[in-house]
C-alpha cells in the first residue's frame, strides 16, 4: 500500500512538472496572487494587535513582496512601507538599549530578521542600523556563532540561521566606525559555520545561503546543494526534519534558497517541489503547516488562516510565495518589475 501511495504520489508531481517545465504557469501565477493576499492581510493585521515586529508577519510576507515584485507582479506598495515604518517604529524603541547590548526580547534572531527586513525595504546604512549592528556584535558567542533565544522551531532553533542572517545584517549595515570590528566578526562567523552540525533542513539551506552571501567556496556549495538535493521526498517537497512529512515551509524555504544558489528551476527536482506547493496550497491561498513549538508568550488571533497554527503557517506561506515568484522570476526573465502597484 505504501508503495501504492508513493509512486501515486510521484507521478502526480511528475506530470505537473512536465506541464510546468513547458511554459511559465498560469496556475503558479495565480497561487501567487493568492498567496500573498493571504499575507497582505495578516501582516496589516498584526499592528493591530502587537506593537513588536515580528519575524513572521514583517519579514517574510515582505520577502514574499519583494520576490513577487521582481517577478513582475503586483504588490501592495502601501502597505509595505507602512510595514516599514512599523519596523522601524518598533526598533526605534529600543535603540539605546541596542546600542548598549542590553538584553531586547527575541534578541539576535529577533534583531537579525529585522536588519533583514530593512534590507528588503532597500534602507540605508542609518544610527538605528547601527544601534542593531552593536547589539550582535555585543551577543556573538565566542566560537562565532549567533544562538536563538529559545527553543521554538523552526523559526528559533537554528543557530546556524541565526548566524548567517546576523553577519549579512552586519555587513550591510555597519556605520563606518564599525566596519573592522564586524570584518573581524564575520570572519569568526564563517569559521563556525564551516564546521557546524547541519541537524535539519533549516540549518543546511542557510549552511548553502551562508556561502553565497559571505563568500565560500564552491566546492562547499556544491556538497551542500548535494545533500539538500538528496533530502528530498517523494512527493517533490521536503521536510523541516527528516522524522516528518513535507511541508510548505520547508519547501519554500528550500526553493527559495536552491534558486538564491544558483540552482536551475528548470530541473526536474525544483519543478517537482514547485508542484508540491501548487498540490498543498489551501483554497484560501494559504498552506497549512502545523506548529511543534511550545508558546513562550500569551496566544493571540491574529485573525490569520489555520488558527493555533497560524504564526507558523503565514511563515510557510511566506516561504512558499517567495520561492514560486522565484521561479517564475528566473524563468520569464521579467526585466521590468511593476513596483509600487496594489491589488
Amino acid at each position: 500500500m505504501k508503495s501504492l501511495v508513493a509512486m501515486t504520489a510521484f507521478l502526480t508531481i511528475w506530470i505537473c512538472a512536465v506541464a510546468i517545465g513547458a511554459e511559465p504557469c498560469s496556475a503558479t501565477q495565480a497561487a501567487i496572487e493568492r498567496g500573498l493576499l493571504v499575507l497582505e492581510r495578516g501582516a496589516g493585521a498584526y499592528p493591530g494587535n502587537q506593537s513588536c515586529f515580528s519575524c513572521h508577519h514583517q519579514t517574510l510576507p515582505m520577502l514574499a513582496m519583494t520576490t513577487a515584485r521582481d517577478a513582475g507582479l503586483k504588490f501592495n506598495r502601501e502597505l509595505f512601507d507602512a510595514q516599514v515604518k512599523f519596523t522601524r517604529k518598533s526598533f526605534d524603541e529600543r535603540k539605546a538599549r541596542l546600542s548598549k547590548g542590553e538584553h531586547v526580547g527575541g534578541r539576535a534572531a529577533t534583531v537579525s530578521f529585522g536588519l533583514w527586513m530593512l534590507s528588503l525595504a532597500d534602507e540605508s546604512p542609518d544610527d538605528l542600523g547601527a544601534a542593531m549592528t552593536a547589539y550582535l556584535l555585543s551577543v556573538q558567542q565566542s566560537d562565532g556563532r549567533w544562538k536563538p533565544p529559545s527553543n521554538r522551531p523552526p523559526l528559533e532553533v537554528s543557530s546556524v540561521s541565526c548566524t548567517v542572517l546576523s553577519a549579512i545584517g552586519m555587513k550591510r549595515f555597519a556605520s563606518q566606525d564599525q566596519q573592522e570590528q564586524v570584518a573581524a566578526s564575520i570572519t569568526l562567523a564563517k569559521a563556525w559555520l564551516a564546521t557546524a552540525p547541519l541537524e535539519d533542513q533549516e540549518d543546511l539551506n542557510f549552511a548553502l545561503w551562508g556561502e553565497v552571501l559571505l563568500g565560500g567556496f564552491e566546492a562547499r556549495m556544491e556538497r551542500l546543494r548535494d545533500r539538500i538535493l538528496a533530502a528530498r521526498n517523494v512527493d517533490g517537497g521536503w521536510s523541516q526534519l527528516r522524522t516528518m512529512n513535507s511541508d510548505a515551509y520547508a519547501t519554500g524555504q528550500t526553493l527559495y534558497v536552491l534558486a538564491e544558489a544558483g540552482f536551475p528551476v528548470s530541473e526536474a527536482s525544483f519543478r517537482e517541489g514547485v508542484c508540491y506547493l501548487l498540490e498543498t496550497q489551501q483554497d484560501d491561498g494559504s498552506w497549512h503547516v502545523v506548529t511543534r513549538s511550545k508558546p513562550v508568550q500569551p496566544w493571540f488571533d491574529n485573525g490569520d488562516p489555520h488558527e493555533k497554527d497560524q504564526f507558523i503557517s503565514i511563515a510557510a506561506t511566506g516561504w512558499a510565495t517567495a520561492a514560486l515568484a522565484k521561479s517564475i522570476t528566473i524563468k520569464s526573465a521579467v526585466t521590468s518589475p511593476q513596483d509600487g502597484q496594489k491589488h
